[in-house]
């Protein structure tokens, strides 16, 4: 319970509310770091929000365990206090959280992704910026593939196991629900699902 309420404060949101931004309001509503950057233009408040976002999943990870983390990681997703706020979910991508969950479990699991990223990102490029690998439509399959990358390869060296290993596939699992998710609307939208 700590742990998801921990991991669902929107700090991104309350940094840009300083400066009189509301994030569910601006860009596509995300209320993480990367909104907050390009509705503030501060750079530091994109910095800190990050730094935050990590520390809420990293803390519970180290001082609880990795289940703990993992939930941390998802209430950022699924924040209680985004629904209250805006009614709907509104949350960020979870990237910054995933990195402080990883940096807990397993630090070597950050490298790994890292250059998982830079592969897709530089040579395929499925955004125009760098924060659209995650946050933007065309970002979301090429996220989901690195995020499955990472788990395997680090599962194959044997950097992950046990308990360390389950709480790291059922995380992958479940945001690569929320990509699916996400990507169906983004298919209706596009035309290439119908509409319910």
């Amino acid at each position: 319970m700590i742990s998801y309420f921990l991991g669902s404060i929107p700090f991104a949101y309350l940094l840009a509310r300083l400066h009189g931004k509301d994030l569910t309001k601006f860009g596509d509503g995300n209320m993480g770091a990367a909104n907050a950057y390009y509705a503030t233009g501060k750079l530091w408040v994109g910095v800190v929000s990050t730094i935050l976002d990590a520390f809420k999943a990293f803390l519970p990870a180290y001082l609880w365990g990795p289940w703990c983390g993992a939930v941390a990681v998802l209430a950022h997703i699924f924040s209680i206090f985004g629904f209250i706020l805006a009614g709907r979910i509104v949350s960020g991508a979870g990237t910054a959280p995933a990195i402080g969950f990883a940096l807990a479990v397993c630090p070597l699991l950050v490298p790994i992704a890292a250059a998982i990223f830079s592969i897709y990102y530089l040579i395929l490029r499925p955004g125009g910026r760098l924060t659209d690998f995650f946050s933007s439509e065309r970002g979301y399959t090429a996220g989901m593939v690195m995020l499955w990358a990472t788990y395997a390869v680090s599962y194959r060296l044997g950097l992950i196991s046990g308990t360390v290993a389950d709480a790291v596939l059922f995380l992958v699992s479940a945001v690569s629900l929320v990509y699916a998710y996400r990507l169906r609307h983004v298919y209706k939208k596009w035309g290439i699902l119908k509409k319910n």
